[in-house]
């Protein structure tokens, strides 16, 4: 079937999932209707998105696999988004109420009841993938709205794993920081098995992620947050008294070639308005070039964005690129490449927050590139440690860490301190493939 064959499919009235009520007189009360209806437009949004993608749903898809009319659409919801964010809602609840149970009713340990909450979590998705796949694929394409729900669903999952670490048998909880990230590769093993897997493969996903959580645990858990914590405060005082370089920055930029204008306020541009209601002429308005010079460089603001996209990613790579990560420095040199791709993006807030939530308001190509780029940074990282990784989430798992850790700094309005935590993200990276013992002495060592 050909592409064109395909879209005209998605767009023509889909045939309902549920059986209309009867018209005329019934039984049901008024707020038993109300919420059958809902209850339909729940589970219609959740189909149209499996079928079709948040961006390419339209009310008119949802109302028709329901079986609800317009207007019943529209009594209950203000639009598409709302309903969506609704429908994330309720299975983000249901969610989180079945994994909470399976923790809390397990016997046994703290490990044996984490073991069961992650089970819980691995049969949720496999029982309902369409639904999964709309919390942790789709929701990040819905606006600031569902990025704002997603960051408070992390954070009540970072409290119940600190929880679950402070009840176990290691003798100390892990940093603040070790938790986020961990809590950051967990999300994103399960968004690449929502991508690439299968709902038989979901079980083994969280059974493995169970095994990646526990990587970390460490006798010398309270000794690694002292010196850390130590380290961020002297950083932090360091940094205060750094000069500015705005002034050279300045110059640099008036030094760019239009093309190079275009794509920084591309970025820019995306960030602090609408991506969806910029246009070709604010970017070139903003880059002080024509908009004939505009469209003989891009053919509109997508190719511009995903341009800039490309050259924002070619400078974190090339960060990355430093030869001591393929050879016997490597412990070293990673903890010296994630402080330098930590301090440049401090120094550079708009990219940070492209990264965190920018990308994502540009459509699939945008995303796609986004995760390209944590995966090209985590296997740079990687590549060249001299022991076999201890988790195959390894890439995942380094590539969530290190963007759910620019995400929150983003969200806290923090970009700047990025650089505190880079001693914290080594520990992360270099757990899994030296063991949680050798990674903290490493760090705790280092200058």
């Amino acid at each position: 079937m050909s592409r064109t064959q395909t879209d005209r499919r998605s767009r023509e009235a889909p045939a309902p999932l549920y059986q209309r009520l009867p018209h005329g007189p019934h039984r049901l009360a008024p707020e038993e209707v109300v919420r059958n209806q809902r209850t339909r437009m729940h589970g219609a949004m959740i189909e149209a998105v499996a079928i079709n993608g948040y961006e390419r749903t339209s009310v008119k898809q949802v109302v028709g696999l329901a079986g609800v009319s317009r207007r019943s659409f529209y009594e209950q919801f203000a639009n598409k988004q709302e309903c969506f964010l609704a429908t994330y809602d309720v299975i983000a609840r249901r969610g989180a109420d079945r994994v909470s149970a399976a923790y809390r009713d397990a016997r046994g340990d703290a490990e044996q009841r984490m073991q069961a909450g992650f089970g819980a979590l691995g049969q949720a998705i496999a029982d309902n993938w369409n639904s999964a796949n709309l919390v942790i694929v789709e929701a990040p394409k819905a606006g600031a709205p569902a990025m704002l729900r997603l960051r408070r669903a992390s954070a009540s999952f970072e409290q119940m794993l600190a929880s679950c670490f402070e009840h176990s048998s290691a003798p100390s909880p892990l940093p603040g920081p070790v938790i986020r990230g961990i809590a950051g590769g967990l999300h994103a093993a399960l968004s690449n098995c929502l991508r690439e897997g299968t709902a038989e493969t979901a079980p083994a996903v969280t059974e493995e992620m169970f095994r990646w959580t526990l990587l970390f645990q460490t006798p010398a858990a309270e000794r690694l947050a002292e010196r850390l914590a130590e380290r961020a405060r002297a950083a932090l005082a360091q940094g205060r008294k750094a000069p500015s370089d705005a002034r050279q920055q300045a110059a640099t930029a008036a030094r760019a070639s239009d093309r190079e204008r275009l794509l920084e306020h591309a970025l820019r541009l995306a960030v602090i308005e609408d991506y969806h209601e910029l246009s070709a002429p604010q970017i070139a308005d903003a880059a002080g070039v024509s908009i004939d010079a505009f469209f003989e460089l891009f053919d509109g603001k997508q190719e511009c964005f995903l341009a800039a996209l490309d050259m924002l990613g070619d400078q974190l790579l090339a960060l990355a690129a430093d030869p001591d990560l393929r050879s016997a420095e490597w412990p070293y040199a990673v903890r010296r490449t994630i402080g330098e791709l930590m301090r440049y993006l401090a120094e550079r807030p708009i990219y940070a927050q492209t990264i965190a939530g920018g990308a994502f308001s540009a459509g699939p190509q945008a995303i796609e590139r986004n995760v390209r780029l944590a995966h090209g940074i985590a296997a740079r990282l990687t590549e060249g440690a001299p022991e076999q990784a201890r988790s195959k989430l390894v890439l995942q798992g380094v590539a969530g860490a290190l963007s759910h850790t620019v995400r929150c700094q983003v969200a806290s309005g923090q970009i700047q301190l990025l650089s505190v935590l880079s001693d914290y993200l080594t520990y992360i990276v270099l757990t899994p493939l030296l063991g949680a013992e050798e990674a903290a002495s490493l760090v705790i060592e280092q200058a």
